[in-house]
């Protein structure tokens, strides 16, 4: 399904169609498919799979600049209940410096409160070109020197909490969360297998994480992700025990007992490493058994 968004003309004079595509769309795939086609896993996976057909609850968004019905610039905006990823912008080489991409990206941020938008996330070169021009359509940087840009307030709605196996739709939502400003004494990093060492973007490592079907567990409050946790079996061969990971945003901690009373925990030990969780994870029955020298600089926590 297609949207049009307007019309702009180039510097060099063509007639630009700018356009809201949402997939699945039989009438699109094939081009868009072919302009996205250079992206690399995990989001190429993304790509083609929302193409296809519907991806579970998420939306997928393609916002497209066209001359003469051919794609030349884009970019993309995947998410659910107010909360998405923005990214894979692109313009063909030859007609990049005609004001193609200013041009889509100055319809695409009228278009996108109106259909109930409340924050994005993206990551890109803080010292590059690109940023500016985020920050022209209200990003703005997680932290200082950060590569990692927030759109909206970022913040999740009331609601009752709850927890379940991660989905598509949450995907939006785990970025922002993420992105959740860090508080005094908080653990480093954020999450050892969603990658971040501080506030940031997590939408690669949680679309990787779908796509290898790991057992992913996703906390909501009002619907929206506000943190998760996985176990992961790194630690077997040395400790004989499996891993766990864990992230909640610290407004919502709260809900870590109902995060932690959806885990299916296993039978065999399982260790985590944490210094400010502490009380936390004591009250999941796990002792402290070592402290971890820097760069780690934290402690050593077993759940026997």
């Amino acid at each position: 399904m297609q949207t049009e968004l307007g019309r702009a003309r180039l510097s060099t004079g063509e007639d630009l169609r700018l356009l809201g595509v949402e997939a699945p769309d039989a009438a699109w795939q094939g081009r868009l498919g072919a302009l996205l086609g250079h992206k690399r896993a995990p989001y190429l996976g993304q790509i083609q799979a929302a193409l296809a057909g519907p991806l579970g609850g998420l939306q997928t968004l393609f916002y497209v600049g066209a001359v003469a019905e051919e794609p030349v610039t884009c970019a993309v905006v995947a998410g659910a209940a107010g909360a998405g990823v923005f990214g894979h912008v692109y313009t063909v080489p030859a007609w990049r410096r005609r004001g193609a991409a200013a041009a889509l990206h100055r319809a695409l941020a009228a278009d996108l409160p109106a259909r109930g938008y409340r924050c994005l996330t993206l990551g890109t070169n803080p010292e590059g070109h690109a940023r500016r021009i985020y920050e022209g359509i209200g990003f703005r940087q997680v932290t200082p020197g950060s590569g990692s840009m927030l759109w909206g307030d970022g913040q999740p709605p009331p609601g009752a909490l709850a927890a379940s196996a991660a989905e598509w739709a949450d995907w939006g939502w785990i970025s922002a969360a993420g992105c959740a400003p860090p508080v005094p004494g908080e653990d480093r990093p954020r999450s050892r297998l969603l990658g971040p060492g501080g506030p940031g973007h997590v939408e690669g490592p949680f679309a990787a994480a779908l796509q290898e079907g790991r057992p992913l567990l996703a906390l909501r409050q009002g619907g929206a992700a506000v943190g998760w946790a996985e176990f992961s079996p790194a630690a077997a061969a040395v400790l004989g025990a499996v891993a766990l990971d864990f992230y909640v945003r610290p407004e919502c901690a709260a809900g870590t007992g109902v995060l932690f009373a959806a885990l299916p925990w296993p039978e065999r030990p399982v260790v985590c490493a944490a210094r400010a969780r502490g009380p936390v994870l004591q009250a999941a029955g796990f002792r402290a058994v070592a402290e971890l020298p820097a760069p780690l600089g934290t402690t050593l926590w077993l759940r026997a």
